[in-house]
C-alpha cells in the first residue's frame, strides 16, 4: 500500500515539475491547451476566471467557455434575431 502511495505521489511530482518545465520554455499556450485538456478528461466546470485565463493570459483563441457565458452568448443572439425582425417590419411599415 505504501508503495502505491509513493508510485501515486511521484507521478504527482513528475506532472508537476514537467509543467513547470514546460511553461518556462515552451511557453503559456501550451500550459493552457494542457489544462484545457485536463479539464475535458477529468469533465471539469469551466468557471469565468479560467475562461479569462486560457483567453487573454495563455492567448488561446477559443477556449470553453462557462455556462454563463454560453447563455449570455445565447440570449444576445436571440436578441439580435428580434432586432432584425422588429427592424423588417418598421421597415416595411414606412415603405
Amino acid at each position: 500500500m505504501i508503495d502505491l502511495l509513493q508510485n501515486i505521489g511521484l507521478v504527482i511530482i513528475g506532472y508537476l515539475l514537467g509543467m513547470a518545465f514546460a511553461g518556462s520554455f515552451i511557453g503559456r499556450k501550451y500550459m493552457g491547451t494542457v489544462d484545457i485538456m485536463l479539464h475535458k478528461v477529468f469533465r471539469r466546470k469551466v468557471t469565468l476566471a479560467q475562461y479569462l485565463y486560457w483567453r487573454y493570459f495563455c492567448g488561446i483563441e477559443k477556449p470553453p467557455k462557462p455556462e454563463g457565458i454560453k447563455r449570455i452568448d445565447e440570449a444576445t443572439r436571440l436578441l439580435n434575431l428580434l432586432i432584425e425582425q422588429v427592424e423588417k417590419i418598421v421597415g416595411k411599415i414606412h415603405s
